[in-house]
């Protein structure tokens, strides 16, 4: 008998927590039932052997902050023979507010709450070198995505998520080790508005937890000789708000520009928020199905992309494109009784005539050459996608991507009905 599906606080092995006295479960494989178990962790604790078949059992031991915890898991089964044992960890966070050295720090613009800002783009270039093992500590007020020497860190979408941020707000611990390089490297994070100052509720009112959208960050680098590193934003950070997206909320959309990239010639400024982070301690929001379309011309011309079925989610696309050509994608729900694209079922507001929201919709311009395009800061109900603009397209070119908790499957099934299939793959 052997222990599977080992999770700690229903996890699998992760990092960056900040439970107290985590509990541990498992699941058995081989054998009818489990008569004993014992754990064995790197901390020093070993539960001997336990006679029991309760497949659960809670770390005893006071935590410390960025402790990593390995351990086995060995099952005795019905008849009391011994198992293989089985191995999983969970590493802690920053339990301490003194453990964060790292500062608040915001754009370099004085904010006005009656407009709408485009997504801030603040970068550090730092060396380093002999990396043994890196922690990214990162949260924000507003949505972040960071990339380090170009490439995306983690895979959380959305990030930070959701909360009442006047008294809490996550934070999310990545394993970076992979991602930096000997000599220099360079981190930027983009931050939009989010729910924090973006667009809420059905009618769309903005600044509802602050109108100035602010970063925390400190990555932690320990090098083969135990020494460690620490990179945290502070007034030194490079800030402009000229990058390619001009625009973005939830449930508006992105307007984004190809064209430009950001500057970085101004300076972050320090700021402060009275809420300490804590660990996420959840599983992250991220892309699961890949869904292609087909076309559908509607009685009066227009071009709408039908993806089969209605997701939670955005689009990707990736296409040829001349210098200031572009596209505007409309995403909804239904098509109406005439056959056309609507999005009046969902639609609240209207401003002189015009339906404000929310408007779920891409302004895209293009770049000379190729072209690929993937929301990073919004997401939409939809099935159908409206495309207009003078940007040659094809339906190849478009792909949705469904968004949705990290949950791990647990269930399969089947039955000769293909609605009732679709209603539990739903």
């Amino acid at each position: 008998m052997k222990a599977i599906r080992i999770k700690t606080e229903f996890l699998s092995n992760p990092i960056g927590v900040d439970f107290k006295n985590p509990i541990i479960t498992w699941n058995c494989e081989g054998g009818v039932k489990q008569s004993a178990y014992r754990i064995v962790a790197s901390s020093g604790w070993d539960s001997g052997k336990v006679i029991s078949d309760s497949m659960r059992a809670t770390y005893p031991y006071e935590l410390t902050s960025r402790q990593i915890v390995d351990f086995t898991i060995t099952l005795w089964d019905e008849n009391d023979q011994e198992g293989d044992s089985s191995h999983a960890s969970f590493e802690m966070g920053l339990l301490d507010p003194c453990d964060w050295q790292a500062k608040w720090i915001t754009g370099n613009y004085k904010v006005d709450k009656k407009k709408r800002y485009p997504v801030d783009c603040f970068r550090k270039i730092f060396n380093t070198k002999n990396i043994k093992k890196a922690r990214l500590y990162v949260t924000s007020c507003g949505l972040y995505e960071a990339h380090i020497n170009g490439k995306r860190v983690g895979n959380f979408v959305l990030a930070p998520g959701i909360t009442d941020y006047k008294k809490r707000i996550q934070y999310q611990t990545y394993d970076v080790t992979k991602l930096l390089a000997d000599g220099d490297n360079v981190i930027t994070v983009s931050i939009a508005d989010g729910l924090y100052r973006g667009g809420c509720g059905a009618w769309a009112l903005t600044n509802q937890y602050g109108t100035q959208t602010k970063l925390l960050l400190q990555l932690e680098i320990e090098d083969v000789s135990g020494k460690t590193t620490t990179v945290c934003t502070d007034e030194s950070w490079d800030w402009s708000n000229d990058g390619p997206i001009r625009f973005a909320d939830n449930k508006d959309g992105e307007i984004y520009d190809a064209r430009i990239v950001p500057s970085y010639t101004s300076k972050a400024k320090l700021t402060k928020y009275h809420v300490v982070p804590t660990a996420s301690n959840n599983v992250p929001l991220t892309e699961h199905e890949k869904l292609k379309a087909k076309l559908i011309v509607t009685p009066s011309g227009k071009h709408v992309l039908d993806f089969g079925q209605n997701i939670a989610g955005y689009i990707t696309f990736s296409l040829s494109a001349e210098a200031g050509e572009s596209l505007h994608l409309r995403f909804g729900e239904l098509i109406d009784s005439t056959g056309e694209f609507t999005q009046t079922n969902f639609q609240l507001s209207k401003n002189n005539g015009e339906w404000v929201s929310p408007k779920q919709e891409i302004k895209y311009t293009a770049c000379d050459g190729h072209n690929e395009y993937k929301t990073a800061f919004a997401i939409f109900g939809f099935q159908y996608v409206l495309v207009e603009g003078d940007i040659e397209w094809r339906v190849e070119d478009f792909t949705a991507i469904a968004v949705y908790s990290d949950m791990e499957d647990t269930l399969a099934f089947d039955c000769s009905h293909p609605l009732i299939n679709k209603f539990v793959e739903n």
